[in-house]
């Protein structure tokens, strides 16, 4: 009966207050996106006949998409508010995820795949990160950072063995069908907090012109774009020519998510004490070096070991890294929307240009780790989001 009580305190604790429904929503659909996120990449590339450029092609369209969309899901957000946006978001990944599964009998859904995925990031994100930024307290922010990154990956432990475990017995359309459902179950958390709207004003022309008024941090988007990019399209595919099976690559995330789940919890105090700035360039060398690590990579207990340390790495670079962009985002106050969907701009238009030439690449070149090595470089691109620290700390010395 004690245990009972002291679980419902927790319960009620969790879903009262308005950061717990967001922790909550985040690791629902953490474990929904885990069950899937490293086989989908897999799934087009069996679809496209094992041709790596024609699945970075789809990725750089949908990425393309997506920086031209998300001002129009700024706008929707503005109407109808942070939640509903989420809520209406997972509309469009139904969408995604039938017409995933129906290419190879449909081939012109193609495009219908990649603009729903598209129109369903573009509602999602902004309004995610919008929402994070007003309910994260400023003087807490690298702490709940560290707690969403946390509540994120555990969430995500299970993910890839649930996924790898239906796949294996059941196929890709039940593992659609499972992601689709945890991913609806994802927002009703939210739905339970009071509604919040922002007044989102910018213009497509607006939007774009913020891309070379803050150079430093443009290019430390880009870098995290294009690195971001590689971990997903590139990494699972390579892991897969390995002859890894279904089962092993859920393993190997599952284990390698537990490890950062733990060391993200731990980052986000350190963060909260000690310079941010400086943690990120740590940060960002260390990853570079994780990327450099993965070049060694020819099995199964080489993947498992150079995923592990990639993963502890990237945590302890993002910590900081989220918690400097979303306090200059909070810094904005009434234009902190603006600033995610800049944010997402960015990302998203690096992304769809390197995936392009990156393809183009391997039309010529057939070694995957030719990705790791820009990988190597895009990392370090990190920590020009420090740079103008680091520039005033020597202007005082």
């Amino acid at each position: 009966m004690i245990f009972d009580a002291s679980w419902n305190d927790i319960m009620t604790k969790l879903f009262k207050k308005e950061a717990g429904q967001f922790f909550v929503s985040v690791t629902i659909r953490s474990l929904a996106l885990g069950m899937v996120a490293i086989f989908e990449p897999i799934y087009l590339y069996l679809h496209f006949g094992k041709s790596v450029p024609h699945v970075l092609l789809f990725w750089s369209a949908f990425s393309g998409l997506f920086a031209l969309t998300v001002v129009f899901g700024g706008r929707v957000m503005a109407k109808i508010g942070l939640k509903k946006t989420m809520l209406l978001s997972n509309v469009f990944y139904f969408i995604y995820y039938i017409s995933l599964f129906f290419l190879s009998s449909v081939p012109i859904l193609i495009p219908v795949a990649l603009l729903s995925r598209a129109i369903g990031a573009s509602l999602f994100w902004p309004a995610f990160h919008t929402d994070f930024v007003r309910i994260a307290n400023s003087k807490n922010r690298a702490e709940n950072v560290g707690k969403m990154s946390f509540v994120g990956l555990l969430a995500g432990i299970i993910g890839p063995v649930i996924g790898g475990l239906i796949l294996t017995g059941l196929g890709y359309m039940s593992l659609f069908t499972v992601v689709l459902i945890t991913l609806f179950t994802s927002n009703l958390p939210l739905l339970m907090s009071q509604e919040r709207y922002e007044e989102y004003t910018d213009t497509y022309k607006g939007a774009w012109k913020r891309m070379f008024k803050n150079k430093d941090i443009s290019i430390s988007l880009a870098s995290l774009g294009i690195e971001g990019a590689i971990d997903a399209f590139v990494w699972p595919i390579f892991i897969f020519t390995l002859g890894l099976s279904y089962g092993q690559m859920g393993a190997i995330s599952t284990f390698t998510i537990l490890i950062s789940a733990m060391f993200a919890w731990y980052m986000g105090k350190i963060a909260s004490r000690q310079n941010k700035y400086q943690l990120l360039n740590i940060g960002s060398m260390l990853l570079s070096l994780a990327w450099a690590a993965k070049l060694f990579v020819v099995d199964v207990a080489s993947a498992f070991f150079g995923q592990t340390i990639y993963m502890i790495t990237k945590t302890a670079t993002m910590v900081p890294y989220r918690t400097i962009l979303y306090n200059k985002a909070s810094s904005k106050r009434g234009q902190a929307d603006e600033f995610i969907i800049y944010r997402e701009i960015i990302i998203n238009l690096s992304r769809f240009l390197f995936l392009l030439i990156l393809a183009g690449v391997f039309y010529f070149v057939s070694d995957l780790k030719v990705g790791f090595v820009i990988a190597i470089v895009a990392s370090l691109g990190f920590s020009f989001l420090a740079k103008p620290y680091l520039v005033s700390l020597k202007k005082k010395i």
